[in-house]
């Protein structure tokens, strides 16, 4: 497979990655509106507490000045009983201009009437203030009343309707936690399959053997040559086997391992696989292709392993 396949299916595979996590990012918006009609909720609930105190306390208010209205009737009664006093009093005023003692007795009652009405006058006068000042304090208090209701009404209101936003909102936090609990565990296996293309596309294998050894695991052929004497072939190539057994080879990712070790420093290789032996470096290459060393280093993993995914160097 070549890597421009393998990283398109990275590309897509870490894009599917995004979207989760940016569907995880609707999740904390959400819990932040909730959590901030919350505290509206609560602050309005203050509000409305708040607001039936104060109806509670003109509710006191308004009981207050209705005992006085009742005790400014009692008084308007004891005004009509000294009135009819004082109406049984004019009988005695009249009198015959010949009767001394007669005139000193109406005189007397004429006084006393009077001094009752100047004193009735005095208390009606005080009670009239009181009532006046009572009217006033009843209609302000009326007028409170009515705006504090109008307010609680409108608070009860809206109160009803953060309920109806939160409780949706609950509903909303709980359909997305259940997403993100599908998306997490798709998360992994997307992950899981990311790390497992990861680590498939970049898995190679080598082998470093004498000519015997690889012919006799059946990791390579002679192709070509002509028989001489009638008993070997001469000029025979090797070339890679058509079915390669796994478990003969080494083992290795191509982004870490960029040295091989050569067996024996004072011996020639050559590469018997398709790799292109102009992307490896050694302590001596020669111009049929061979290289020696204590290892070779590869300079250009991606090109390198393209061509294959076994290396295959033979001990000439």
């Amino acid at each position: 497979m070549s890597s421009f396949s393998f990283r398109q299916r990275g590309t897509t595979a870490l894009a599917a990655l995004l979207a989760v996590a940016l569907s995880a990012c609707t999740d904390t918006a959400t819990r932040a509106r909730a959590d901030s009609l919350s505290v509206a909720l609560a602050s309005a609930s203050a509000e409305r507490d708040s607001l039936q105190g104060l109806m509670q306390g003109t509710s006191a208010d308004k009981d207050r000045a209705l005992a006085q209205v009742v005790e400014a009737s009692k008084f308007a009664d004891e005004v009509d009983a000294e009135l009819r006093k004082v109406r049984g009093l004019s009988s005695k005023v009249g009198v015959t201009k010949s009767d001394e003692s007669g005139k000193t007795e109406a005189a007397a009652a004429q006084k006393d009437i009077l001094d009752r009405l100047t004193q009735m006058r005095q208390r009606l006068a005080a009670r009239q203030r009181q009532v006046t000042a009572l009217l006033d304090t009843m209609k302000t208090m009326r007028a409170d009343s009515s705006a504090a209701a109008t307010l609680l009404a409108d608070l009860n209101a809206r109160l009803a309707t953060r309920d109806k936003e939160i409780a949706t909102f609950q509903e909303e936090i709980r359909a997305l936690r259940t997403q993100n609990a599908q998306l997490t565990v798709e998360k992994a296996v997307l992950t899981d399959t990311v790390k497992a293309m990861d680590v498939r596309e970049n898995k190679v294998f080598y082998i470093v053997g004498s000519r015997r050894q690889l012919i006799a695991d059946k990791l390579v052929t002679e192709e070509g040559g002509s028989r001489g004497l009638l008993i070997v072939k001469l000029g025979k190539t090797l070339v890679p086997a058509r079915t390669l057994d796994e478990s003969r080879f080494t083992r290795a990712d191509r982004r870490e391992v960029l040295t091989i070790p050569l067996p024996r420093s004072d011996r020639p290789y050559r590469i018997v696989s398709r790799h292109d032996v102009g992307l490896i470096e050694a302590a001596k290459k020669e111009k049929d292709g061979a290289f020696r060393g204590e290892n070779i280093r590869i300079t250009d993993p991606v090109k390198f392993w393209a061509s294959s995914r076994y290396l295959i160097i033979v001990e000439k």
